[in-house]
């Protein structure tokens, strides 16, 4: 009977190897969500309506604060195909503020039929981009 021993340890040494690289690629994949976490781009003053905003607050509280932006816009993320997803970030908004930068909002959906989605009412802040020389115009 041949002796088998080598090709039992090199078979355990594979899956271990191959094994260790699943985990490694499932820690990059956490440090790519972790990027897309709630954020402040840019460095408004403290006396400036950017300056102003916390992450969290409704889109009612940041109208008041900043005003009505130029232009705007909202999507859904595809999230809202998944069945028993019931976070906020089914469908984004975007607001444009001339002079000021930008604005990102969870947003809720309205959904038609064949699958088809809108983006509806902004909820609550998500992220601020200031930028002083923003146009105002969303990128094409």
């Amino acid at each position: 009977m041949p002796n088998n021993a080598p090709r039992i340890a090199f078979t355990t040494l594979s899956m271990a190897l191959a094994m260790t690289g699943t985990c490694l690629a499932a820690d990059e994949a956490a440090k790519t969500d972790e990027a897309a976490a709630p954020a402040i781009v840019g460095n408004p003053p403290a006396d400036h309506p950017f300056g102003k905003l916390k992450i969290g607050m409704s889109y009612e509280e940041v109208l008041a604060i900043v005003g009505k932006p130029t232009s705007e816009s909202s999507w859904c993320t595809g999230k809202q195909h998944i069945p028993f997803y019931f976070g906020d970030d089914k469908g984004r908004a975007e607001a444009q503020f001339k002079g000021m930068g930008k604005l990102d909002f969870n947003a809720g959906v309205t959904m038609f039929p064949f699958r088809i989605c809108k983006g509806s009412t902004p909820t609550s802040l998500i992220y601020i981009e200031y930028n002083p020389e923003a146009t105002g115009e969303a990128p094409k």
